[in-house]
């Protein structure tokens, strides 16, 4: 009997010493503030992501898309005097991150839909996501932060030494796009300026199983704005090729469904010819600073 006594209180220390572990935790994040943005894996990071978004207060601005979006930084808009809510998830498409901000009942005012994989099929990422969404665990972190993928130690030991690393370590840098030449074709259209001259070409539109996907995004589009959501499509700087505006099969689309398109490396591209990339694709985190002030100046230029 003894033993057994002993065993009971033993495993009854145990669980109040997690119990107190867990409830300090809490209150030394609450104190901090402190929470991880960039995590040690995809699944985690896109797990912080959506619990970021579906568990605070309703932000009026959310941009959504794939990794390339997930680099801007809601405090990046910020420091610009915009709160956004950041939606960009690896290996997935707008079309899932759209899905996310349907969870909530309280629909943003805007929509910022990185065009980066905006025609995307359905990847067993999202499939994977979706279960984590609807697990137990994720559900307690709404009322038990603590339980958040973004607030786990590890996940805050890699974002710290993330950031140490990217300040450090800067990007390759790419220079920016410039035309040589512009050839004149049986179809042309004019974008801003006589030196920027786009071909219409049919097989941009590539086969069905592409077409459903783009029908797919366009009636989920479509049916925000009938919801009374602003949409503004982004092109985002993906390293070579950056600051060469947008035509073909993006553009018709953007003027089909009647979503204006916003493109921050053209604007950069004026003034900067250079931007780095960590890996050929992905901003650096000053870079990325540069694009969301950028889409933010342009943001306020169509307001006026």
């Amino acid at each position: 009997m003894t033993g057994h006594s002993s065993k009971k209180r033993n495993a009854l220390e145990i669980v109040l010493l997690a119990i107190l572990l867990l409830a300090g935790y809490a209150l030394f994040q609450k104190l901090t503030g402190s929470r991880a943005v960039l995590l040690e894996s995809n699944l985690q990071s896109n797990l912080a992501c959506i619990s970021r978004y579906l568990h605070a207060p309703k932000v009026d601005t959310v941009l959504v898309g794939s990794s390339i979006a997930g680099r801007l930084l809601p405090e990046y808009f910020g420091d610009q005097g915009l709160e956004v809510a950041n939606l960009g998830l690896n290996g997935c498409g707008a079309l899932y991150g759209l899905e996310v901000v349907g969870m909530r009942k309280d629909l943003p005012k805007l929509v910022l839909v990185d065009t980066s994989g905006l025609f995307k099929q359905s990847s067993r990422n999202e499939a994977t996501l979706r279960e984590a969404v609807s697990s137990p665990t994720f559900h307690m972190g709404a009322g038990f932060p603590p339980f958040r993928a973004e607030n786990r130690p590890l996940s805050l030991l890699y974002w710290w030494l993330k950031k140490s690393n990217d300040r450090r370590d800067a990007g390759r840098i790419h220079h920016a796009w410039i035309p040589y030449q512009v050839k004149t074709l049986p179809y042309e259209t004019d974008h801003e300026s006589a030196r920027w001259v786009w071909i219409y070409d049919p097989s941009d539109w590539g086969g069905a199983q592409e077409n459903a996907s783009e029908s797919a995004i366009k009636q989920t589009l479509g049916n925000l704005k009938a919801r009374g959501v602003d949409i503004r499509l982004v092109d985002i700087p993906r390293a070579e090729g950056w600051g060469h505006p947008v035509g073909g099969k993006l553009r018709r689309f953007s003027e089909e469904l009647g979503v204006p398109l916003l493109e921050p490396g053209v604007g950069i591209a004026r003034t900067n010819d250079t931007l780095r990339f960590t890996d050929g694709r992905h901003l650096d985190l000053p870079s990325a600073r540069s694009v969301a002030q950028e889409i933010c100046q342009e943001l306020g230029n169509s307001k006026k």
